[in-house]
């Protein structure tokens, strides 16, 4: 049974747009740098350029351009991160109708997130290696954002963290690229965790799906009960309403309407 929590497909829609952005900028950045270098005279091409644009610009700030965009490409990608975790959590809550514990000032969404899913021990099933790479991100992010470039005591921490890939990770057809230390960012950095987040978030889906007796149980059928005197009508709306909000497959929603239609009988 195909199954997705809509804030998965909604992180996919969000990274995808995202990556093309970060993807030209990274090219706009490189193909200036590189047009730069070849120019006899870097400070004369960067001025030339301020005045042509109308943009003042410190030509110290040209050798640190791309290391200040790796770090804010992890603080976009994180942004995604957190909206879907926060979203995933309505959903789950409003999905298995129970209130999530451990909510507190100390926890990451992440973190929270894991401690409220149905499957003891999640971390073993999504695997460590993502995990790590995720949490060293965040504080990558939390870095950039709120601390002192020069204080890299946190990131270095949590980067010794990281645990080695799994086997199958390298032997993916595009296997994941390595994380890089918080003093050598780099594009590759970005692409690395949206592809994490991604795969973190695709597991996470997996092991939340419902069984098809939870459907039969808990589904919100009193909406669709004034339908009752229009079976297709009925069981058509509530196959809609399966395969558009949980990206279930056609045969399976059809199946668990036909079963809620005929626990009316």
């Amino acid at each position: 049974m195909s199954f997705s929590f809509p804030s998965y497909r909604g992180l996919c829609r969000y990274l995808g747009e995202t990556d093309a952005l970060v993807e030209l900028t990274e090219l706009a950045c490189r193909s200036f740098q590189d047009s730069a270098k070849s120019s006899p005279d870097v400070a004369a091409f960067v001025e030339a350029a301020s005045v042509r644009f109308g943009i003042r610009v410190n030509l110290a700030e040209v050798d640190l351009l791309s290391r200040h965009l790796a770090k804010n490409y992890i603080v976009t990608v994180y942004q995604s991160a957190e909206c879907f975790l926060s979203q995933f959590r309505k959903e789950h809550r409003a999905l298995y109708q129970k209130e999530w514990v451990g909510d507190r000032d100390d926890i990451d969404p992440l973190s929270l997130t894991l401690m409220n899913l149905h499957t003891p021990l999640p971390e073993n099933l999504i695997g460590q290696d993502l995990i790590s790479r995720f949490q060293y991100y965040r504080i990558i992010r939390n870095w950039t954002v709120h601390t002192k470039d020069s204080d890299l005591s946190k990131p270095q921490a949590r980067f010794a963290e990281i645990v080695p890939y799994k086997a199958e990770r390298l032997s993916l057809e595009s296997p994941l690229p390595q994380c890089n230390p918080p003093e050598a960012l780099a594009f590759e950095d970005f692409i690395c965790f949206s592809r994490i987040t991604k795969l973190i978030a695709e597991s996470i889906c997996t092991i939340e799906k419902p069984s098809n007796d939870h459907w039969l149980s808990m589904f919100p059928f009193t909406e669709f009960k004034r339908l009752g005197n229009k079976p297709e009508r009925m069981r058509n709306s509530i196959a809609g309403r399966l395969c558009t909000v949980y990206g279930m497959d056609a045969p399976t929603a059809q199946w668990i309407a036909q079963e809620l239609y005929d626990s009316l009988a």
